[in-house]
Parts: structure tokens; sequence; C-alpha cells
């Protein structure tokens, strides 16, 4: 039977149910720990990245380098980067999106600590494109936060990505540079991702 509500019966607004007061309160629900997680990841690799800005060009001179073997060593990280969001988006679609962030975390870390001790020019080379190779961060960033929001949410949320790579190269450079003439050594970025 259908009961319809007149002026006689008003409808008494439902209340939510009741809490109990021995389970906590969540403040942040585990999709939103999921992304804050995935923004550090990002804000790791990227700051990791910056961080080595003004002082490339200083290395590069240090291993008989000149301003054409900087563009080289640039040219050569984001040939790589290419190829690493290939690699890792089709990755991350069968291994799954946290072992494929672990690698890059771990692939830039290496990369960064045999960058920081390249006793050559060619050397520095190589160990740049091995950090371009494993810097997809980004990409499988934005494949994760596709995997748990809803379509409405998403381009809100995966801007967010490049709000942090900006924010990262904003800053890193300077607090690079800052390092750099504290005689930090030439590792420390490389413990960014470790």
């Amino acid at each position: 039977r259908r009961r319809l509500l007149t002026a006689s019966s008003p409808a008494e607004p439902a209340l939510p149910p009741a809490e109990s007061s021995s389970s906590p309160r969540r403040l942040y629900s585990p999709r939103d720990r999921a992304l804050l997680i995935i923004y550090t990841t990002v804000a790791i690799d990227m700051l990791g990245s910056a961080l080595t800005v003004p002082v490339m060009p200083f290395l590069v001179e240090a291993l008989g380098g000149d301003a054409s073997s900087l563009g080289l060593l640039f040219s050569t990280f984001a040939v790589a980067q290419i190829g690493a969001g290939l690699w890792m988006g089709a990755a991350s679609d069968r291994l799954g999106r946290r072992p494929i962030l672990l690698v890059s975390l771990a692939g830039s870390a290496v990369g960064m600590l045999g960058s920081a001790q390249a006793p050559t020019f060619r050397a520095l080379l190589g160990w740049r494109f091995l950090l371009g190779a494993f810097s997809g961060t980004s990409a499988t960033a934005n494949a994760y936060i596709a995997d748990i929001t809803a379509p409405s949410e998403r381009p809100k949320l995966m801007s967010w990505i490049g709000v942090i790579a900006s924010l990262c190269f904003m800053f890193g450079p300077g607090v690079g540079a800052g390092l750099s003439e504290l005689d930090v050594p030439r590792v420390l970025p490389a413990g960014n991702p470790l």
C-alpha cells in the first residue's frame, strides 16, 4: 500500500544512524590516504630531479663538457622519459600500479647515485638515460587516480599532478643551489627517492 502524506501527518526528517561511541570517526578515507601517497610519490620523484638542475652545468663542466654537452644531457633524459611513459603505463596495467611506482622510485635513486658518481661525461649520459627511463611516476600516478576515482572527480585530482610538478620545479632548483653553496655532497638528491 502507498501511504500519502497530508498536512495532518507531516513527514519526520530522516535521522542518520546512531554512531557508536566506541568506534572512532575516520578523518580520511582509504581513497584520500591513497591519493596522499600518490601525490607524495610524485613530489619525491620530481623534487629529486629539480634539485639537480642548478648543479648540472657545473657537473658537466667538471667532466669536460660544454654548453652543447649540457643540452645533450637534458635531451637524453627527455628522450628516455618519453619511453618511460610508454613502458610504465603498459607494465602498470599488467603488474599493478604500486609495483611500478616502487620500481620507478628505485630506478630514480640508482640513476641519481650513478649520476653523482659518474667519472666521465659518457657515464653521466648513461646514468641520466637510466634516470629518465625510470621517470614514469606521473603517468602511473594518473592511471592510479583514474582507478580509484569517479569520472567527474578525475580532472581536478589529476591536475594536482601538474601542480605538484610545477611546485617542485619552482622551489627545487633554489634549494639545490642553496645546498650546493653549503658544499652538501652531490649524492644528496639520490637520497630523495630512497
